[in-house]
């Protein structure tokens, strides 16, 4: 019991945090910030973490495992097998890149602060584990889909994620350089998608 009301109040936590960036950016947001908002002490949220750079971080491997969750819940609603069985999962996925990279998420938000402070070595740690955690969370989908035998197997599984995860980390900074003609929409991101995937081929 104690533990899910320790989870209750880093969700929270995330939560209002995740808020708060949306209001003010990275940069005005400040960990006294949030624990007047949350109604917790500057050291209920040091239990937590170490640093507001840290804080930013499990918001996005909070959003990395909220999209895994839903990708598993769109294959558990798909039982078709073969090329017609990646449909559902992919535009899951598309919908989740198409946000973060839309420049209007919060994770977006964060990523471009967390690149701008990369020069310390913590939150270069944070990026780093951030880039496998998403490489590995890929691999994973992209080895679902051969399974299910709506990828073919010949596709290099831990070379694809790679190239998606550098594709996902391109779109959360293209709101930054490129204008608003020029940006990757919805479509383009699932067309991608599905032939880097080799979907519908043998």
């Amino acid at each position: 019991m104690q533990d899910k009301a320790m989870n209750d109040s880093l969700k929270k936590l995330l939560e209002i945090a995740e808020k708060m960036i949306m209001e003010k950016g990275c940069r005005a947001t400040t960990l006294q910030d949030i624990a007047d908002r949350s109604g917790l002490t500057k050291g209920a949220i040091y239990h937590y973490v170490k640093s507001k750079d840290e804080l930013f971080g499990m918001i996005l491997e909070a959003g990395m495992e909220k999209t895994n969750q839903r990708f598993f819940e769109s294959v558990a609603r798909t039982p078709a097998a073969g090329p017609e069985g990646i449909k559902s999962p992919l535009n899951t996925l598309t919908e989740r890149i198409r946000n973060i990279g839309s420049g209007d998420s919060a994770a977006s938000l964060i990523f471009i602060y967390l690149l701008s402070q990369q020069d310390k070595p913590a939150v270069a740690g944070i990026l780093k584990r951030y880039h496998e955690a998403s490489i590995l969370t890929a691999k994973t989908w992209i080895e679902v889909g051969q399974q299910n035998g709506a990828i073919p197997v010949s596709i290099d599984a831990g070379r694809t994620a790679r190239m998606f995860t550098v594709f996902k980390n391109g779109l959360q900074v293209q709101h930054n350089i490129v204008t608003d003609g020029d940006k990757i929409n919805e479509l383009e991101i699932y067309e991608f998608l599905m032939n880097a995937l080799g979907a519908g081929r043998g």
